[in-house]
């Protein structure tokens, strides 16, 4: 055993605030400072991006982002692939100081060069993919992405002492990849669970032209092809034969032009008003929309966690889920519904909670109370370090 406390150093392509890009920087961040409040030294390296920007001076020139040791390093061309040319220089200062390199992410040039740089070095690495490595990713450019995983991903992944996985299901497809690796299965955890969450706000939902009597679905995540935000809009498309009353709220941002196309495809429902896009919503604002919706969808054809599932349940929100989503604990704590990635059934279970609104919230306040045993970040953080220092004792 180790004498001291570990040290680990967790390289990512983007970290907080860079909440554009989704759950992973929240997670990220959430692990990290769990990790440090269960006695383990932390830092992070990270570039400076945030979407098709770069994070500003008063957040990249700053040593820490809440209480969490932080180095951003300026991308390099070509910026999209995340590449650093600063990069082997920065891990270098921090050798000395580190037990165990933390690789989050897959198909990037930061995480491919930090790999490489723990290989030379010596420094035993763990890799989480990140909901990467599922057959859907591997859909998107076949050949490009088959190419890059014979020559450099599966050479990283084959490197590493442990793949970490944040559900079962990941776990499952990791395995199927035949790496031989040892793989650790630890969930995301959820930072503001001991927080009081604010009401319901009918101001908030009036912003978006929301009444105090219609049904709110909420979208809350990253706007991609891979949320299958085309099939929840022709969901509520046919949820809106039946109850007039159901409306749909997207909260998140992606690629401008993804983010037209799906306009264009919701031009009928955002022209009736059962459709809006509010845009990435942050802080405050984004809290309301969790507690001031009536319900919460996302259909996704690939997700290693789904962290905004949890998000919801914890405010209360009975959820409808896709399969392709890993939480079977929907359907066994009777939070909401999990079923396939499909139209029709999506548009049964939302039918069904707006019809029935004391079984909604009867299945809003089982996963609220279930979700907060099961993602306690120190319990998490905990089984984390005890893979940590198994890696490092091999």
């Amino acid at each position: 055993m180790k004498d001291g406390p570990i040290r680990v150093l967790h390289v990512t392509p983007y970290f907080a605030p860079a909440f554009v890009y989704g759950g992973p920087p929240r997670s990220v961040l959430g692990l990290c400072r769990a990790l440090r409040r269960a006695g383990a030294r932390v830092d992070v390296v990270t570039t400076t991006a945030n979407g098709s920007a770069e994070l500003p001076p008063a957040v990249t020139e700053v040593a820490t982002f809440d209480g969490v040791p932080v180095t951003y390093v300026p991308r390099s061309f070509p910026r999209r692939h995340f590449r650093a040319a600063a990069l082997t220089r920065v891990l270098d200062a921090h050798a000395g100081g580190c037990d165990l390199v933390h690789v989050h992410g897959c198909w990037n040039l930061f995480g491919w060069a930090a790999a490489r740089w723990c290989r030379r070095t010596g420094m035993p690495y763990g890799l989480s993919p990140r909901g990467m490595l599922h057959p859907w990713s591997f859909d998107q450019r076949p050949m490009t992405k088959w190419l890059s995983y014979q020559l450099v991903e599966a050479p990283t992944l084959r490197g590493a002492r442990f793949l970490h996985a944040t559900s079962q299901q990941e776990s499952d497809v990791i395995a199927g990849l035949g790496l031989g690796s040892r793989i650790v299965v630890v969930p995301n955890g959820l930072d503001d669970l001991e927080e009081p969450l604010p009401g319901r706000s009918d101001v908030f939902r009036a912003r978006y032209g929301v009444q105090p009597g219609d049904f709110l679905v909420l979208f809350l995540g990253r706007l991609h092809p891979k949320k299958g935000l085309d099939t929840l809009i022709d969901a509520m498309r046919r949820v809106a034969v039946e109850r007039p009353e159901a409306r749909l709220l997207v909260v998140g941002t992606g690629d401008p032009r993804f983010v037209r196309s799906l306009q264009t495809l919701a031009r009928d429902l955002i022209g009736a008003g059962r459709v809006c896009f509010s845009g990435h919503l942050t802080g405050d604002d984004r809290r309301l929309a969790l507690t001031s919706a009536d319900a919460f969808a996302l259909t996704s054809h690939s997700e290693n966690f789904g962290l905004s599932v949890a998000e919801a349940m914890a405010a209360g929100l009975p959820v409808v889920v896709s399969r392709h989503c890993p939480w079977p604990q929907v359907e066994a704590w009777h939070a909401g519904f999990w079923v396939d990635n499909d139209a029709a059934l999506v548009s049964s279970a939302l039918t069904a909670l707006a019809r029935d609104r004391p079984l909604a919230q009867a299945m809003g306040e089982n996963g609220q109370r279930e979700i907060r045993a099961y993602l306690c970040w120190d319990r998490l953080a905990r089984e984390m370090l005890q893979a940590y220092e198994r890696a490092v004792e091999r």
